[in-house]
């Protein structure tokens, strides 16, 4: 398996089945519009992948990066390329891209009161495998809440909101009015 990415843009071969893809993996609480999205890929510190195995489409990633903290807003992969080892392939593709970079990513609290609990067991339990921990954080929207996992040494308050107001800009940052807290779990 070796796993090729392209660029997006608005008239990529496969932007519908992206956005297709899109619309399926993220409720729209989580979901940006995609013109949105589209139009902030064009800046330096932002990368958006179509992902394919030998030209087969198989995901997407959304990569925001400020110096070197690389935020992984989306990855989604293709449910009929699920449990085939992409997921894991794209993550240390995204190390590789950006090496030595911390890495982050937010996952849904783990609720046991929530409808989708077990799945949210079984995608952390992905990211550990995977190289990621616990990075102390909490990131919270007008929406929801999430626990933001950590590829490599610490990452601060600071230093997140700084990467989310880059590349929100003050108006899309002041809209989605995130909150990034410290918890008390062990690093």
């Amino acid at each position: 398996m070796f796993l090729e990415t392209e660029h997006l843009t608005k008239d990529h071969r496969d932007i519908d089945r992206v956005n297709q893809l899109y619309l399926e993996a993220f409720p729209d609480h989580e979901r940006m519009p995609m013109n949105i999205l589209l139009r902030k890929a064009n800046k330096r510190s932002v990368d958006f992948w179509a992902l394919y195995d030998q030209n087969i489409f198989v995901g997407f990633t959304y990569l925001i990066t400020h110096q070197d903290l690389t935020y992984v807003l989306y990855v989604a992969v293709d449910g009929q390329a699920r449990s085939s080892g992409y997921g894991s392939q794209l993550l240390k593709k995204i190390e590789e891209h950006r090496p030595g970079n911390r890495i982050i990513l937010n996952i849904e609290n783990l609720d046991e009161s929530a409808e989708n609990y077990q799945q949210r067991v079984t995608r952390k339990k992905f990211y550990v495998r995977n190289g990621y921990r616990d990075s102390g954080l909490v990131y919270e929207d007008r929406w929801a809440k999430y626990e933001v996992l950590l590829n490599g040494t610490a990452v601060e308050t600071h230093e997140f909101y700084r990467l989310l107001r880059k590349f929100a800009g003050n108006l899309l940052f002041l809209l989605f009015k995130p909150r990034i807290t410290k918890t008390n779990l062990n690093r």
